[in-house]
């Protein structure tokens, strides 16, 4: 069962956060609800947990399969990341070389952001584990970085044997408890970590996701034990739940202070994750038209591709339409994208919607491209390997069982 209202709630969401990422790199205070929308993090982790626990969680806990699921995991979030980072090594190695042809730059290559060592981490999704002091190349992946160890952990925990677990019942039990105790250390630690940083992103990034993710899965378990709040009302009580949850949920992201939103986020998505997961309501059928179920399955693409486009298309182009004088710009030394898109966007509410509908028309563009010709075909190519891992299991169970049948029929 897939749950396309909450694809489409994660494709919005994608769209908001890469508004987030124009704001900044134009250095324009954003209205309130965009400039939290680093919120919507939480709820990627939140709705992960709860995907993954709905897919995983009985067939992990009963049959085993971590390889073949690490296997899923791996070719579900890392190709396109590669990708990505492939494209902005590409553009640094131009400036390389550039630079070495006596071309000025703004910002050297290979420098910062963008270091060697910086590359290294991001290879290997280490790159939000506390290594830096600063975001480093695309920097949206750093919640990749960390969503999938909390993956494998996730696996790990679902896997592990119990003594004494008892049967089927018991063994679920279990392992919900344990599920519920990473969500409340997960919360622990991201409470204390706020006391230290209020990036909580390259540094505290991985508390962060275990109590999001963790509380994801939680939610999926009331949800399967049939504790559910949601599940014995009307469609018309759904609908009502569902646009109220909502508004407290714009308003929670809107008004409510840093430290709460990094407190309370993972709760109230995980709320609003259980509530859309029916699909009754007025929200849940608009996410179910065509266009907002696309963006959905581009929710992806559009949080790892977005500030490739911002940094080295869109604002390359301002750049080329600033130096040329037009639309009302001028050329400035020193000016970067970032300038030169906010000359535009202050220039009044027609060119403030032309910049934002451009970027976003882009933005979308761009990721319909990287959802078919990358992250489908990779998808595809590790879930087959994953499945051919699970037949060759199958297998040998099948194999061991049979050997086992026949002694015990050769020692009677």
């Amino acid at each position: 069962m897939r749950f396309h209202a909450l694809d489409g709630l994660r494709g919005l969401c994608a769209l908001v956060v890469a508004l987030v990422h124009l704001y900044e790199m134009m250095k324009v205070p954003p209205p309130e609800f965009v400039g939290h929308a680093f919120a919507f993090v939480d709820f990627f982790f939140v709705l992960s947990g709860f995907v993954l626990a709905h897919a995983f969680f009985d067939r992990l806990a009963l049959q085993g399969g971590g390889w073949a699921f690490a296997l899923r995991r791996f070719g579900r979030m890392y190709p396109l990341h590669a990708f990505i980072l492939a494209l902005f090594v590409a553009v640094e190695a131009a400036k390389w070389f550039a630079a070495r042809h006596g071309v000025a730059m703004l910002a050297q290559p290979f420098a910062n952001e963008t270091s060697l060592p910086a590359l290294a981490s991001n290879l290997l999704l280490l790159q939000s584990l506390g290594l830096h002091d600063r975001l480093t190349w695309n920097f949206p992946a750093w919640s990749i970085s960390v969503e999938f160890y909390v993956n494998l952990l996730f696996c790990l925990v679902m896997v592990l044997p119990l003594r004494g677990a008892g049967d089927r019942g018991a063994i679920l039990r279990n392992k919900t408890w344990l599920v519920v105790a990473l969500a409340v250390a997960g919360g622990v630690a991201t409470l204390w970590a706020t006391r230290y940083s209020t990036a909580m992103s390259y540094d505290f990034g991985l508390p962060r996701c275990i109590y999001g993710f963790f509380c994801g899965v939680a939610a999926q378990r009331l949800r399967a034990g049939g504790l559910d709040p949601f599940a014995r009302l009307s469609r018309r009580a759904i609908s009502c739940w569902e646009v109220g949850l909502t508004l407290v949920a714009i308003g929670f992201v809107t008004f409510a202070p840093w430290f709460w939103l990094f407190a309370l986020s993972p709760i109230l998505f995980s709320l609003t994750t259980l509530v859309y997961a029916h699909e009754k309501g007025p929200l849940s059928r608009l996410l179910l038209t065509p266009p907002l179920r696309a963006i959905g399955e581009w929710s992806y693409s559009i949080y790892l591709v977005h500030m490739f486009l911002l940094i080295h298309v869109f604002g390359r182009v301002a750049t080329m339409i600033g130096k040329k004088g037009l639309l009302g710009l001028h050329a400035a030394a020193g000016a970067d994208g970032g300038d030169y898109v906010a000359g535009l966007y202050l220039q009044g509410p027609v060119m403030l919607a032309g910049v934002v509908v451009a970027y976003v028309a882009l933005v979308l563009l761009a990721s319909s491209l990287t959802f078919r010709f990358v992250e489908k075909p990779a998808r595809s190519y590790f879930n087959a390997l994953a499945a051919r891992m699970e037949s060759r299991r199958g297998d040998i169970r099948a194999r061991r069982l049979a050997t086992a049948a026949r002694r015990m029929q050769a020692a009677e």
